[in-house]
């Protein structure tokens, strides 16, 4: 269970949902037939890139509901959808405008399908999307920066991969951000997992703003997996 002080969601890759951007006229895409669909990320930033996710559940098969936007997108500019399959979950994604559209979809127990449509808007591309206030060490690859609003808070959740041991990463993110004067209000090392999977779970604060990390490291794959979601007033002006 994810401890109470540990805010924003940082253990799994969870974006907050907030008010529609209201600069960007988002492009409307229909959700399949017969789904209960709701907001994953109304305003989120994805790598750079201002993005909206929603989640569905349908009766429909995973085949009925991409032959329903394989239908759609038949006819789009950009050619037929691009068609996908990884871990389980199909997709296909097209372009119209300055947006890419996809959608991801698997089955569902006992019966039907669930998936994401996704919205991601090339045409506003933010150049500098990790936060500045980040700490970088050269052997840490960062896999995605994801930026959202949820009411007054301002989230930046990033997630990377280190080729370092548990023990040095948690030394020096620990460490890291306590040279920067920030305040340690939750650190917590759990037991070790039947699997040999080691997890450290942080949570720091300076002034107004917040900072949860979760590590994961896996003998399995001999690499450290790490989220760190900073938290501040939309009012902040750092970036």
């Amino acid at each position: 269970m994810t401890p109470p002080q540990l805010r924003g969601g940082c253990v799994a890759l969870a974006m907050l949902a907030g008010p529609a951007m209201a600069a960007t006229d988002w492009p409307e895409v229909p959700a399949p037939p017969r789904a209960k669909v709701e907001w994953v990320a109304q305003d989120s930033v994805i790598n750079g890139l201002p993005s909206r996710i929603e989640r569905f559940e349908t009766d429909l098969s995973p085949g009925e509901v991409l032959s329903f936007y394989r239908e759609r997108w038949k006819s789009a500019r950009a050619g037929a959808p691009r068609e996908t399959a990884a871990g389980g979950w199909q997709g296909l994604s097209t372009l119209t405008g300055d947006f890419q559209v996809a959608v991801q979809v698997k089955p569902r127990q006992p019966s039907g399908s669930e998936g994401l449509i996704s919205t991601a808007h090339f045409g506003d591309v933010r150049r500098e999307p990790i936060p500045s206030q980040l700490p970088r060490f050269y052997d840490t690859r960062i896999a995605q920066v994801t930026e959202s609003v949820d009411g007054p808070t301002r989230s930046q959740l990033v997630t990377m991969v280190s080729n370092e041991s548990f023990e040095v990463n948690m030394n020096r993110w620990r460490g890291e951000w306590q040279r920067r004067g920030w305040q340690a209000a939750f650190d917590k090392q759990a037991p070790v997992e039947r699997d040999g999977v080691r997890t450290w779970l942080a949570s720091f604060n300076k002034g107004s703003q917040s900072v949860d990390v979760a590590l994961s490291w896996r003998p399995s794959d001999r690499r450290s997996y790490l989220t760190v979601n900073l938290l501040s007033s939309t009012g902040d002006l750092q970036p």
